[in-house]
């Protein structure tokens, strides 16, 4: 480079010397046969240059426009579009600094063909000629102090002009406008050369700009990658990260803060080599968002508050919202004070960034002109870094980090067309196992007595043999009248329980009851003579009730959800889980280009409150007679106050944090500690009557002993 204007590389010299050959022998059509000025035009004078973003397509094209300049038979103007207002600018300040000779003009406000020389270029979008918009109508009409852009045109080619047209990044030129931007290349423009320029070449809008304005691609000047790589003006190679994390952390991370963590490890890693290398130059980290959609958050202050979280310093952070890059974008991009540049989908596209090292993306559903463009945007290498190039394996990459599966076809079809394919990416998105739970129906099971299983009849088959079975039921009293209301598989259930106590009344165990104390439809059976039946005496003082155990009183849920919490806040280890913050994992990085080139660096991702809450719900939800929100304000309570008498300081969200890792991993204290309060808040009540009498085998009696049924008359 001498006084800030670069050498060209081989490859970039060799395209120069092609592209300058093919307009050259054009020329030589026009000059033969300039009755034929639009076939030659349309037909070999179109010309596509195909070269890898970051391979200095720019500087090819000016140098190319440079010298041609008194080599040709007549005088060129040159109209030059960009996709976007943004890029407009990038392309004016270079074509200034590296190709001196060629004069830069305004087509807004220079449009006179007076003093126009050979080499002349205007740089503007399509929108600002071919649009339907305010100032493309006045670009394009005649006053009395302008020449309207089509009349100026025409008194040019009148005055011995040829027209030469170049479309920069021709694949995003188009798009919606392409039958307008075609019909004022067909009518207004009609060049006589064409050059268009692309990383992209097979993208549709191209195509569909080719089929409207009835041009054919005559000549390609292709430059691989390889070649690129070996002038160093492209990093060897493209490292996609994955991240790596235990099964039992796996859902206790937020996915997308844990992508922007891996990023930002990454950009500090290069931030530390090039301050021990002493290269003085700060590394860019770009963050590309999705668009916002109706009535959802704003995707950039998400991520930026993500960013904060995961270390980054706000002042270093800039965003770009725009639907394009405007100029000021690349001040932001050019700024060592900013260290993250968040933006969105149409930036991804022709900005130039050579202090880029670091993507990671959060948008979904994304192409191979999107991975190409990712390619591009962090290969390109910044001149400090030229001089040592290839002999950092850290420094002579990119780094890729995706949040979305989606993104992987348009990665790998990104590295195949670039000559360089490699299979199995592997994402940095956790696959989560899908796990279906079926819920196995009960058994019905009779409290009263345990084998009654045993007299179980089979399930009504038929609707006919539901109702004959019921009535029959209904009639013997066994079963109420309004069962019949309920729905048919609760009527099986009434039938089953009714047959079955049916059955049940006739077997020995019934035989010597009363006939008013035997079930409705028993059958009188002999009684067995080791059975008897023995009435309640009512000689002795006994009492009228029997003591049960009862649940805790509803009204004093608040006391037995304190007790819980104390017993479990003194048996579980939930103090040393306040700083628990962060988790252990692994970033693997592997080159997409490289054929087994893999690096694992450690990581600290942060736990997500949010899903450790989640994940904690359903340990609080034990016992459905108390309310689990009740539950964790106690416990919250109860922790609050052993953390201010240990005296450590602590956020209620450190609290609430440290209770779900503790009920998380040790569920079987909380439990204990709801069965011991419980207990200690049971009721006793004396309500059920003692039984009048009871059927037991006969009592048996040794020498001496006390009969066994003392308390009932025989």
């Amino acid at each position: 480079m001498s006084d800030g204007r670069y050498a060209l590389a081989g490859y970039q010299t060799r395209a120069v010397a092609a592209l300058t050959g093919v307009i050259r022998k054009v020329t030589e059509y026009h000059d033969n046969r300039p009755q034929h000025r639009q076939e030659i035009a349309l037909k070999s004078g179109v010309t596509l240059l195909q070269a890898p973003t970051g391979s200095g397509k720019t500087l090819v094209l000016g140098r190319t426009l440079e010298g041609l300049r008194g080599g040709l038979s007549r005088p060129v103007v040159w109209f030059w579009f960009a996709p976007y207002a943004g890029l407009v600018t990038q392309t004016r300040d270079s074509i200034v600094e590296q190709c001196g000779s060629l004069w830069v003009r305004g087509i807004t406000k220079d449009r006179e063909p007076v003093g126009t020389r050979d080499g002349d270029v205007f740089v503007q979008t399509w929108g600002a000629v071919a649009a339907n918009n305010r100032d493309a109508r006045k670009v394009r009409r005649t006053k009395e102090s302008a020449l309207s852009l089509d009349d100026m045109i025409e008194t040019l080619r009148d005055d011995g002009f040829f027209i030469g047209v170049v479309i920069d990044e021709a694949h995003l030129n188009f798009g919606a406008s392409a039958a307008a931007a075609a019909s004022f290349y067909l009518n207004a423009l009609k060049p006589d050369f064409t050059i268009l320029a692309t990383a992209t070449p097979n993208d549709t809008r191209l195509e569909a700009f080719e089929e409207e304005a009835g041009v054919e691609v005559a000549s390609r000047v292709i430059v691989p990658r390889g070649e690129v790589v070996e002038a160093g003006l492209n990093k060897e190679g493209l490292m996609m990260g994955v991240i790596r994390m235990s099964d039992a952390d796996r859902d206790l991370v937020d996915h997308e803060q844990a992508t922007l963590t891996a990023g930002w490890t990454q950009h500090l890693r290069l931030k530390t080599r090039l301050a021990e290398r002493g290269i003085a130059l700060t590394p860019l980290m770009l963050v590309q968002v999705e668009d916002q959609s109706k009535g959802r958050d704003d995707p950039v202050a998400r991520v930026r508050e993500k960013l904060i979280e995961v270390g980054v310093p706000d002042a270093a952070i800039a965003t770009h919202t725009s639907g394009q890059p405007g100029p000021d974008f690349h001040t932001l991009a050019y700024d060592p004070d900013k260290e993250v540049l968040i933006f969105k989908v149409a930036v991804a596209t022709g900005f130039d960034a050579p202090r880029a090292w670091t993507l990671v993306s959060v948008r979904p559903n994304r192409g191979v002109e999107f991975g190409l463009q990712i390619v591009g945007r962090i290969m390109r290498v910044h001149p400090l870094i030229r001089p040592i190039d290839g002999q950092d394996a850290l420094l002579d990459r990119g780094y890729v980090f995706l949040t979305d599966p989606e993104l992987q076809a348009g990665l790998d079809a990104a590295v195949e067309e670039v000559k360089a394919v490699r299979q199995s990416i592997e994402l940095i998105t956790d696959r989560l196992d899908v796990f279906e739970f079926g819920s196995a129906s009960k058994p019905l099971v009779c409290n009263d007595i345990a084998t009654t299983s045993r007299f179980m009849p089979p399930m009504p088959t038929t609707p006919e043999d539901r109702q004959m079975r019921l009535s029959n039921l209904i009639e013997s009293g066994l079963v109420k009248s309004d069962v019949s209301q309920l729905p048919e598989a609760e009527q099986d259930r009434a039938i089953l329980a009714g047959e079955a106590w049916q059955q049940l009344a006739q077997t020995p165990l019934f035989g010597n009851l009363p006939e008013a104390e035997r079930p409705a439809s028993g059958a009188s059976i002999p009684a067995k003579p080791n059975l008897r039946h023995y009435p309640l005496r009512r000689d002795i003082d006994l009492p009228k009730g029997l003591w049960r155990e009862m649940p805790p009183d509803p009204g004093s849920a608040e006391k037995l959800v304190d007790d819980t919490a104390k017993l479990f806040c003194k048996s579980s280890n939930t103090v040393s889980l306040l700083q628990k913050r962060k988790t252990k994992a692994k970033m693997s990085l592997r080159d997409l280009f490289v054929v087994d080139l893999t690096e694992e660096v450690d990581l600290r991702l942060r736990l997500s409150n949010a899903r450790v809450a989640e994940k904690a719900q359903m340990a609080f939800n034990l016992n459905d007679a108390i309310d689990p929100r009740l539950l964790k304000r106690a416990l919250i309570t109860e922790l609050r106050r052993v953390v201010d008498d240990e005296g450590i300081d602590a956020e209620e969200r450190d609290l609430r944090r440290a209770l779900d890792f503790a009920v998380m991993g040790e569920p079987e204290k909380l439990k204990e500690a709801m069965k011991t309060a419980q207990g200690r808040n049971v009721r006793l009540s004396d309500a059920e009557r003692s039984p009048k009498a009871n059927t037991a085998p006969m009592a048996s009696r040794s020498p001496g002993s006390q009969p066994m049924a003392s308390l009932l008359h025989a």
